[in-house]
């Protein structure tokens, strides 16, 4: 027998043994994209969660697939899902990027935009049932999205909104001293070591290659930890330089600073899945339990 697709696989084993998967609450994780409404309609008398992974599309070095963020936000959630028995709803591929436009591939949405196209989609949601909105969010640059979408939505709507990834204060890591050298921001030792546990098949670490940095706040990267640490200030002040579109002025673009798009000062070449498994495992552990304990709450809201 021909081995169809992985999308496609998935696909035909939904639509042939999709209701005994749900009957039978099989360890799989919930995709709203997957489910009908009868299941749907069935799940809602039983829970009122739903998970919105946000992510981005925009490079990533070039070792790592535009769309990192979104596969993160994704493959996490999902495993989350696995432990909890909460829907998934992936709403959005692109996030706001602009300070990555710099390179090839990169799709940036202005904040603005993108939150009004979420939140119609929760809203949509929420005329369904669901009550309570957990954003895990796995791009830095949706942040101020994120944080204005829960703001409205718990303002304007019956649904309580929070942040469970980036942003949020729920998610828990290994501790950055385990991977980190001061800066690894984006596509470095952390994040490779992520999708090398979630999506090695994307993963391409013959081309990686350690950036040549240059800030202009700086011109010596590797000792900006000594300079911060004397001066916690300055660090405040260069971090709000860092990211930002190229026609700020502030050389704070991705292709102004980094020689390949890679934000590192760690040796990206010792990236590895072992890593990358204690990182996701740490953050679904400390979500899952969190979920389960505003279940046991018996808020409504």
């Amino acid at each position: 027998m021909k081995k169809l697709p992985c999308i496609a696989y998935h696909a035909s084993v939904l639509i042939i043994c999709g209701h005994f998967a749900f009957a039978n609450n099989a360890p799989r994780p919930f995709i709203l994209q997957e489910m009908t409404w009868v299941d749907v309609r069935d799940y809602l008398k039983k829970n009122d969660m739903v998970i919105i992974p946000l992510g981005s599309t925009e490079q990533h070095g070039p070792h790592l697939p535009l769309g990192a963020d979104f596969y993160e936000a994704l493959e996490i959630a999902k495993r989350i899902s696995e432990k909890t028995g909460v829907i998934v709803a992936p709403l959005a591929f692109a996030g706001y990027s602009e300070s990555h436009m710099g390179f090839p591939g990169t799709i940036s949405v202005k904040t603005d935009t993108l939150e009004q196209y979420v939140f119609e989609c929760v809203r949509s949601l929420i005329a369904h049932g669901f009550k309570k909105i957990l954003f895990f969010n796995f791009h830095g640059g949706n942040n101020i999205v994120q944080a204005n979408l829960i703001h409205r939505i718990n303002h304007t709507t019956s649904a309580t909104a929070i942040a469970i990834g980036i942003g949020g204060t729920i998610r828990k890591d290994v501790p950055a001293d385990a991977y980190e050298k001061f800066f690894d921001w984006h596509a470095g030792l952390g994040e490779t070591s992520l999708l090398l546990f979630l999506t090695p098949e994307l993963v391409r670490m013959e081309r990686v290659e350690n950036p040549t940095l240059q800030f202009r706040f700086t011109k010596e990267p590797q000792k900006m930890k000594e300079l911060f640490e004397k001066n916690p200030g300055l660090a405040k002040v260069w971090e709000e330089q860092i990211g930002v579109p190229e026609q700020t002025g502030k050389g704070g673009a991705s292709h102004e600073f980094s020689s390949n798009g890679i934000w590192s000062l760690n040796d990206v070449t010792k990236s590895n899945a072992e890593l990358g498994k204690k990182r996701v495992d740490a953050m679904v552990q400390s979500i899952a339990e969190f979920i389960e304990e505003w279940k046991k709450s018996g808020s409504s809201n």
